[in-house]
């Protein structure tokens, strides 16, 4: 029986979607989990789209590709550290992937928007 909650398709690189996504803004955490999840899910071309637009989003709104550095934990009432370094993270992401993927990820860890937005363009290319 598939886990609904911890799905396989977040689970599919050297470590859990999740433990990157929950370090940045909600528009930078879903483009990290729509590119994560695009070649495991069936429907690649739809997620790199979703992706696509919520970088965009984020570019409009101002938000930074780089990650909190303080993030909100449900359980408590403050703020906490991550114990997961997002730039170590994204390296580890990096190198379990190849080409223009691996290209975004790369990005990813400059925090440099622009070329991130190129890597979900040039993927989306690979999707047609």
């Amino acid at each position: 029986m598939a886990d609904a909650v911890n799905p396989d398709y977040y689970e599919n690189g050297p470590f859990e979607c999740i433990l990157l996504a929950e370090q940045y803004s909600f528009n930078v955490g879903n483009m990290i989990k729509y590119v994560w999840r695009h070649k495991d899910k069936g429907h690649p071309k739809e997620d790199l789209q979703k992706a696509l637009w919520y970088a965009q989003r984020a570019k409009a709104n101002g938000e930074s590709f780089a990650a909190y550095p303080w993030h909100a934990d449900s359980c408590l009432t403050d703020y906490i550290r991550s114990p997961y370094d997002w730039v170590t993270l994204i390296h580890l992401k990096a190198n379990a992937t190849i080409g223009v993927e691996h290209d975004f990820w790369d990005s990813m860890a400059e925090a440099h928007d622009e070329n991130v937005i190129h890597s979900l363009r040039q993927l989306l290319k690979e999707t047609e």
